[in-house]
């Protein structure tokens, strides 16, 4: 019924985990099989008309694939955005199926839902979550290697506490990162990211910078673009992978 109703009113990346993921409730399940993650099986489900399967089916087919190229470069793994964790259970999933365990894997989220309001986004959004729950759904997560848990690093910072989160990272003697997840769903949000990115030289000289809702009806778009053509004296930046929602770039630093 929760589904039919949404389908008729919004969807939202994400909204029917809404209410699969509650504090007291079972473990986090993947939900969706590995083997499923290629553009043959994205290409035939797109055309059900399930908004839910084909966004998460897309974007973890470009996780996978990102992932593997990745293990052979230099730089760690972050996420900005984490809510309950279920994206970061699933890129902490696909590291260890390409054997990558001498990388740290950062989720960064303010635990408090969307700070601002930006198109189909409303302040106050994604709320139900904190970082306790973060934690357990996958930290203390059965599909896992506990070899893979102990470099995952999961932080509570609003993304306008710039420093605060370099100094974290710092600590972690992490000095650039080849795979950068933004899934902040407001532009805003993804501004500040990106001045932590770049003001901290955090982005590997080859690495990938992932967006999860570039294609909304949100000021994202803009925003993105407009740091990519900022960015572009410096680096080479093409696009790697798209789905009707997100978009993936791929940075390679000038000489």
């Amino acid at each position: 019924m929760i589904k039919k109703i949404l389908d008729r009113i919004l969807w939202l990346p994400g909204m029917y985990q809404l209410y699969s993921f509650k504090e007291n409730s079972k473990e986090m399940d993947l939900i969706y099989n590995q083997s499923d993650l290629n553009k043959k099986y994205y290409d035939s489900i797109k055309k059900i008309g399930d908004n839910e399967l084909e966004h998460q089916i897309g974007r973890l087919t470009n996780f996978s694939n990102i992932i593997s190229k990745c293990k052979k470069i230099d730089g760690d793994f972050i996420e900005f955005g984490s809510w309950k964790g279920f994206s970061l259970l699933w890129i902490a999933y696909l590291m260890e199926r390409n054997a990558i365990f001498g990388k740290k894997l950062f989720g960064i989220d303010g635990f408090i839902g969307l700070p601002y309001s930006d198109g189909v986004f409303k302040k106050g959004l994604f709320s139900d979550t904190s970082l306790r729950i973060c934690r357990k759904n996958v930290l203390k997560n059965k599909h896992l290697y506990q070899r893979t848990k102990k470099n995952i690093v999961i932080e509570k910072f609003l993304y306008k506490d710039k420093q605060p989160i370099v100094d974290l990272i710092k600590k972690y003697k992490v000095k650039k990162f080849s795979f950068i997840h933004i899934d902040c769903d407001v532009c805003q949000s993804a501004e500040e990211i990106f001045r932590i990115l770049i003001d901290g030289k955090l982005i590997s000289d080859r690495g990938y910078v992932l967006f999860d809702d570039y294609g909304w009806n949100s000021g994202m778009k803009y925003t993105v673009d407009n740091f990519i053509d900022t960015m572009g004296k410096d680096w080479k930046i093409t696009v790697h992978s798209k789905t009707r929602f997100t978009k993936n770039f791929q940075f390679t630093k000038k000489k």
